[in-house]
């Protein structure tokens, strides 16, 4: 069979086979699919109840992770969690997932069991289980895909296309950390044993031993106030586009209110980088991004806390479309909020590999 020709999918970039995906699978839906490709799950119909939700995420070695800088154990946490995520940022709550193993015949038994384990410990740890999947041999790099099932009541269906002009932009927790995790690993930053690199060591846990966001996820669902909301896996300047395009809305982001991670503020520097661009570009936080009324912030920000203890910030406003999505400084000047993570960038443009954002549900 001759290649197949025509113009590369680098040429155009992520976002396009993304949507072309989109396109050609919205055209095949049934009447029992409620939310098809374009949102963090599918939302799915089945009878009167509560709402079905289906995610599925891949990690490929060399691009999403690199055996040399996490454990076994931590690729098949991450795996887990990125699917998980995808639940909390609907709303819902997870219930069964399978998942797929391509590795060499010259891989480690050990290191199976060790992703096997992994995969096992992020489900049961958040209310999920592992009930199956399959395992091929393959002559490429090791990958992992996951595929989970969730539900969510319908009244408490949270997806990407509600936001409203007027209402408030807020993310949960702090951003930045696991950027800056992934960055000290690039650059080969040394940990130290004391207490001086708490900040190191706590990057490098967030990176590659992320944390959903599920119970913050299901108390906001719970007020019925937020408008729209979604996972932040590919970095808020991928990702605030994304849920602002869904809901055909623009955003107006305050620098000075971004929440940045304090390990990300502390190592920025040793890393040559800056912190703002860390935590507004890098990708893998797993937070959430939501908005809601202006009037109802407080209300959202208590209820969280009052579940999980975690903040809540608000960092910007919804606007009418053309206006677009920038990010505004403390002098008041706009700029564009900026890129994320693309799979299929050209080179120059791709930062080093080895666990880069996980890749984009369609």
């Amino acid at each position: 069979m001759r290649p197949v020709q025509g113009p590369s999918i680098r040429e155009f970039g992520e976002n396009r086979i993304v949507a072309r995906f989109r396109s050609l699978a919205s055209a095949a839906l049934r009447n029992d699919v409620l939310v098809g490709p374009g949102d963090d799950a599918a939302v799915l119909m089945l009878g009167d109840g509560p709402r079905l939700l289906l995610a599925c995420d891949m990690m490929v070695e060399g691009t999403h992770f690199r055996l040399e800088w996490a454990t076994p154990w931590q690729i098949g946490w991450k795996a887990m969690v990125q699917n998980l995520s995808d639940i909390a940022a609907m709303g819902g709550d997870p219930s069964w997932a399978v998942a797929s193993l391509a590795a060499s015949g010259d891989a480690a038994e050990r290191a199976v069991e060790g992703i096997a384990e992994g995969l096992i410990a992020a489900a049961s740890r958040h209310g999920a289980a592992l009930v199956g999947g399959d395992v091929v041999g393959s002559p490429g790099p090791l990958v992992v895909d996951v595929a989970i099932t969730g539900s969510v009541e319908k009244e408490n269906l949270l997806l990407r296309s509600g936001a409203q002009p007027g209402d408030a932009v807020l993310v949960t927790g702090s951003l930045g950390v696991s950027a800056a995790g992934l960055a000290a690993r690039q650059r080969g930053l040394p940990q130290a044993e004391d207490a001086a690199d708490a900040a190191l060591a706590e990057a490098l846990r967030a990176h590659h031993e992320p944390r959903p966001r599920l119970v913050e996820a299901r108390s906001i669902a719970d007020t019925r106030l937020a408008t729209a909301m979604m996972d932040l896996s590919d970095g808020l300047a991928e990702d605030l586009p994304r849920l602002c395009a869904a809901s055909g809305v623009g955003a107006r982001v305050l620098a000075d209110e971004i929440p940045i991670a304090r390990p990300c503020s502390a190592l920025a520097g040793r890393l040559g980088l800056d912190a703002l661009d860390l935590a507004i570009t890098g990708g893998e936080d797993y937070e959430l991004l939501l908005t809601c009324p202006r009037d109802r912030v407080e209300q959202v920000r208590a209820a969280v806390s009052d579940a999980a203890g975690t903040p809540v910030t608000p960092i910007g406003d919804v606007v009418a479309e053309e206006e677009q999505v920038v990010l505004v400084d403390s002098g008041g000047r706009s700029r564009p909020l900026g890129s994320g993570f693309d799979h299929f960038a050209v080179p120059s443009a791709v930062p080093e590999q080895g666990d880069s954002p996980s890749a984009k549900n369609f």
